[in-house]
Order: C-alpha cells, then structure tokens, then sequence
C-alpha cells in the first residue's frame, strides 16, 4: 500500500502569517531529500517508524517538524518543495505532498481503521 503524506489543511503552520517559507529535509543525521529508490525491491529506501522525523517546515517565526505518521519504507519526497515551498501553503493536498510511504500489508490493516476520511476530518475540525 502506497501512503502520501502531506500537511491537513488546518495545520498550524498553515495558519501562521507569511505562510511556509521553507521545508528543510535534513532531520537529524539524516538527509531525506538525498535518498534515491531504485528497482523493483525499493533498494535504498528509508525504514521509517510513526515517530520519525520527516521535515521540518519553517514559517517566519516557528519551526515545525512533521513526523512520519506511518510506518514504512520512504520511497519518495517532493523535491519541489525546497524550491517552491509556497506550494505547501497554495496546493498541500495535491503537489504540496511532503513524501510517498509504503506500508507492509499486514501493517496496513493494523493502522488502517485509525485513519479518517477527508470527509470525517473536516467534519471533525469543523471545516466547512
């Protein structure tokens, strides 16, 4: 199962005034924009856990860092953000996408029922 993981749209950052101004992939030791997946078995592939660090995003005033939210192998994150990381804040639920994940099966259907609809999320953040 392939997982995209972005920021929701009442993220606090996005709330902030300015808006993002830079997404930075080096979290830790590691450099997330550095990897390169290759081949059918997804060699060089980060193993991630829930809790890991995926980025941090920087607003004028605060930093933030975005955790992983799943576990799985990194597959992919969008460079495009380090250029153009206003598309967090213009377009987070389509190119704004921050990394794609892929889950081992049986840890799918472990986490799958704590995940919400874009439907149940909004009404639960009462977004309209």
């Amino acid at each position: 199962r392939l997982c995209v993981v972005g920021l929701a749209t009442a993220h606090v950052a996005l709330k902030e005034e300015g808006g993002i101004t830079a997404i930075d992939f080096n979290v830790g030791k590691t450099d997330r924009s550095e990897i390169k997946v290759t081949g059918k078995r997804k060699r060089n592939a980060q193993h991630l856990q829930e809790n890991s660090a995926l980025c941090k995003v920087c607003t004028k005033d605060k930093t933030f860092v975005v955790r992983c939210c799943v576990k799985g192998q990194l597959l992919e994150i969008n460079d495009r953000l380090m250029k153009q990381p206003d598309l967090l804040n213009t377009s987070a639920d389509r190119e704004g996408y921050i990394a794609i994940f892929m889950q081992k099966p049986g840890d799918w259907l472990k986490v799958k029922d704590k995940f919400l609809s874009f439907e149940d999320y909004k009404n639960l953040r009462g977004i309209c």
